[in-house]
Parts: structure tokens; C-alpha cells; sequence
């Protein structure tokens, strides 16, 4: 299990990690986000929002970021409302979003189911929950990535100021995430119904949505 205070302090260290992000992906990972933003409605709860890029798509004033990391949220754009807090202990009240998203930041946290009930905590009746993950392993394609996510990314991150290590992290976590199959018996657990799902990258990157049910 992740220890919460390595992940904290790994990307608050981590300088130019949405840049080497958006390279990595050969820019794919802003036409990912742009579909999250497509699905969200109403007022947005990004959680895990890092530099607050999903909040930067979405509509000004109708959104507000969490992460745990202090290093990320000093590091996002002024103009951004963003609050450091858990994704397993949300400081935000009961049904206080339309929407909650999470991109990429699921896989790093410890519990959960614990996370996905907090999601539906916030949300109002009806709300929308979108998870946007990487995953290799699940579908027959995704493994076609492995070679590139486990050995040419750890490999090339330290000529673009990140480490071999956190992206040996990342790799791992990336293959443990859960498949589609019990990321559906976590919906159902937490009180989501998964709506529909979207494949990209060779089916090494899905974006779930779900309706609070």
C-alpha cells in the first residue's frame, strides 16, 4: 500500500511534471482531459488536480481543486481556487458539486473505495463522478505500451528533470490499478452506476464515468 506521506512529498518534488507529462503522451494527455471536461457538468471537484490543469478547462469560477500536495498547488496558476486535503477525507461538505474528476491521481491513492465514497459524499443526487486512469493489463492492446511505460519513460525522465525512481513508481502503479471489471464492483460499492467508458492509447487509458445513483 502507498504511504500517503512519500506520495506528498514525491510530487511536490517533482518539477516540469506536466510538462514531461504532456511529452510522454506525445500531447494525447490534453485530449484526454478535454473529453473529462466535455462529460463534466455543472460545478466541478477536481480531486488530485495537481497544477489545476483540469480546472484551467473547465468553466471559470465553477470549479475548485483539491490535492494533497502542497509543491503542486503552489505551482498552479494564480486565479484557481485550490485546497490541500485527502481524497480519503474531503474538506468539502455533503452534496456541495455536480461533478467530481479525478486525472491520473486515483492509482496513487491508498484506499479507494474510501475515496470513491467521498466522491459520492459531495456530490449532489444525481452527481457525476469521472475517473481518468492509465491501466496496462486489462485489455489484449494495452500491453503493446508496456515496453515504452516501463523502460523508455524511467529512462528519458531524467534528461526532462524528473527521476528514474518516481517513474519506476508510476510504472507500478499504473499496472496495479484496477481493471474495468473492479472498478466497476467499486462503483457499485461506493453508490455510482458506471454510465459508459472511453478507451485511448491502445486501450492503456480509460476514462470511466458514473452517475451517483
Amino acid at each position: 500500500m502507498q504511504d500517503k506521506r512519500r506520495i506528498e512529498e514525491m510530487f511536490s518534488n517533482m518539477r516540469l511534471y506536466e510538462a514531461r507529462n504532456v511529452i510522454f503522451s506525445f500531447g494525447q494527455n490534453l485530449v484526454w482531459r478535454r473529453y473529462l471536461i466535455r462529460e463534466a457538468e455543472g460545478r466541478l471537484l477536481d480531486v488530485a488536480t495537481g497544477e489545476g490543469n483540469v480546472l484551467k478547462l473547465h468553466r471559470k469560477g465553477m470549479g475548485v481543486g483539491v490535492d494533497i500536495s502542497l509543491g503542486m498547488l503552489r505551482r498552479a496558476p494564480k486565479g484557481l481556487l485550490l485546497v490541500r486535503g485527502d481524497a480519503e477525507n474531503l474538506p468539502i461538505k455533503d452534496g456541495s458539486f455536480d461533478s467530481v474528476s479525478i486525472a491520473f491521481g486515483l492509482r496513487n491513492v491508498p484506499d479507494k473505495l474510501a475515496a470513491l465514497r467521498e466522491f459520492n459524499r459531495v456530490l449532489k443526487p444525481g452527481g457525476k463522478v469521472l475517473i481518468l486512469e492509465m491501466k496496462i493489463g486489462d485489455r489484449l492492446t494495452s500491453w503493446l505500451a508496456l515496453p515504452y511505460v516501463a523502460l523508455v519513460m524511467p529512462a528519458l525522465a531524467p534528461l526532462f528533470g524528473g527521476s528514474f525512481g518516481d517513474y519506476v513508481y508510476l510504472f507500478r502503479s499504473i499496472l496495479n490499478f484496477p481493471g474495468r471489471r473492479e472498478m466497476e464492483r467499486l462503483f457499485r460499492a461506493s453508490g455510482f452506476m458506471m454510465e459508459r467508458v472511453y478507451y485511448f492509447h491502445i486501450g492503456s487509458t480509460y476514462l470511466f464515468v458514473g452517475r451517483k445513483v
